[in-house]
């Protein structure tokens, strides 16, 4: 519970907006007596703002007492400051919106909700990016060269199967049941993983671990966008992709441990062992998505009805998904392979590397979050795919500061192809064929993934230049620019239901 007073002179004019019950971005207040106001809406488990006038001879002193608590468990933390002056600083009546807020309102089960998928979205970031920091290392204890490495990179993307099953059963089961499962599965898998005895065993392990990830990945994103204002779904996926990059970092953070042993690089997913407490709180706190809910009241009710797909639909984000992935995959899994062998990095200075280059793309998603909502998804999906891809190419031509320089611009750029197109495969289909739909583009993207990885691995190998390789990959994905733009709709300030009227 936060509680604080905040004392300010005002004029005459000033003071009739003070007195009325605001209405902006973050908050609806209703006035419930005199100079005492509730909440209406906003994210906040409990609100209330009174507001005490002391008239002097020119001028009134003002002293407005907030009491309320945020309904945003972990991440309140980081919220506290920002909330805080926004509800200070205040001063007029009229509609105003904060940067850093959603362009919709969020209330406190939706604020609940997303913060809780966040913390999942940490737990698939730390999970998904485990086998891509640590192939290298894996590789050198086993004797593996780079096209070993693209084998057991593209071979661990055969859990997309465990994730078809999952995904599919989502929409019969329900989304919480699903995320639960896969969590403590992910999790416990990626501990074994540090036990593997050879590259083949890992390779396997990591195949039903991915799965798992993958599974918890397409989970949230169905679940936050169930639960999101129509105009905020860009928004959420900002969020999600904000922290499942911060679990996506966590293994960089710890990467030097690799450096201290032949076999260091075990203790990396050994270390999925402190997640298990995370998931059972997400399980004892996360509630069941209301649209599934009301989708299976309505089902029981007419068992006939089904849900249709736009085939069309499914024809292009599958398409876009594969050609997209074979150029993405690659061109992170192989990011330390490339410090390593071709920069002489040692593990330490990777780390420190991926740090400095990485974090601004932080800039790159909370940019095309808002962008996406308020001016639509297509403009932003276009420019970050193609002039990311491009940044790409470059990063991995060039050494010294103009290579860091030239990483770091081109993850602020293709950051924000995560809010905009990312959406897309929760938004273009009804909540009954959601999960399934999800599932089969994933195997569509992990299928397009291993081909990037095994193509970039022959590539490098015969060109001896990662460069090489990926300017040969990067038609893929300036196909992708292409196909966004023609034959995509644009789906933003849209209800779900609006874009899929059978449901």
């Amino acid at each position: 519970m936060t509680l604080f007073t905040h004392t300010y002179i005002v004029k005459q004019n000033e003071l009739a907006g003070i007195m009325t019950a605001r209405s902006n971005s973050l908050l609806c207040e209703q006035e419930v007596s005199s100079g005492v106001f509730s909440l209406v809406v906003g994210p906040f488990e409990n609100y209330k703002r009174t507001v005490k006038v002391e008239t002097r001879e020119t001028d009134f002193l003002v002293e407005e007492t907030f009491s309320y608590k945020i309904s945003a468990p972990v991440w309140h933390y980081l919220l506290h400051f920002p909330i805080k002056n926004a509800l200070r600083n205040f001063r007029s009546s009229k509609e105003s919106s904060f940067w850093w807020a959603p362009p919709n309102r969020f209330d406190a089960m939706t604020s609940r909700t997303i913060s809780l998928l966040c913390v999942a979205a940490v737990i698939t970031g730390f999970l998904g990016a485990l086998i891509g920091q640590t192939a290298t290392f894996a590789a050198e204890e086993f004797g593996a060269g780079d096209r070993a490495q693209g084998v057991l990179l593209a071979t661990v993307r055969v859990g997309v199967l465990l994730t078809i099953i999952l995904t599919s059963l989502a929409d019969s089961r329900g989304r919480k049941k699903l995320l639960e499962f896969s969590l403590y599965g992910g999790c416990l898998l990626s501990v074994l993983s540090a036990l593997a005895p050879n590259l083949w065993t890992l390779g396997i392990v990591q195949s039903f671990a991915r799965g798992f990830a993958t599974t918890i990945s397409i989970l949230i994103g169905i679940m936050a966008a169930e639960v999101s204002p129509k105009g905020s779904r860009a928004y959420i996926a900002g969020l999600l992709t904000l922290t499942a990059g911060l679990g996506a970092g966590i293994p960089v953070w710890i990467l030097f441990i690799a450096d201290t042993h032949l076999r260091g690089w075990r203790l990396l997913f050994a270390t999925s062992l402190v997640f298990f407490p995370a998931v059972r709180w997400i399980q004892v706190h996360l509630s069941e998505s209301d649209r599934f809910l009301s989708h299976v009241k309505n089902y029981s009710v007419n068992k006939e009805t089904k849900q249709k797909v736009v085939l069309s639909r499914v024809i292009f984000l599958a398409t876009v998904a594969f050609l997209l992935f074979i150029f993405v995959s690659p061109a992170s899994q192989f990011r330390n392979e490339f410090l390593r062998d071709e920069r002489n990095f040692s593990a330490a200075k990777i780390s420190l590397f991926l740090l400095t280059a990485y974090t601004p793309q932080i800039i790159g998603v909370a940019l095309a979050a808002k962008i996406s909502d308020t001016k639509g998804r297509k403009p932003v999906a276009m420019t970050a795919v193609g002039v990311g891809t491009l940044l790409t190419v470059l990063s991995y031509s060039i050494s010294g500061f103009g290579m860091w320089f030239m990483t770091m611009f081109a993850g602020i750029v293709s950051a924000g192809a995560g809010p905009s197109l990312g959406v897309y495969s929760a938004e273009m289909f009804g909540t009954g064929r959601r999960g399934q739909i999800n599932g089969i583009l994933s195997l569509i993207a992990v299928t397009g993934s291993a081909v990037g990885l095994l193509l970039c691995g022959d590539l490098s190998e015969r060109f001896n230049s990662f460069g090489k390789a990926f300017a040969v990959l990067s038609i893929t994905p300036l196909l992708v620019v292409l196909i966004v733009g023609f034959f995509f709709p644009e789906s933003a300030n849209q209800e779900l239901e609006d874009l899929n009227p059978d449901g």
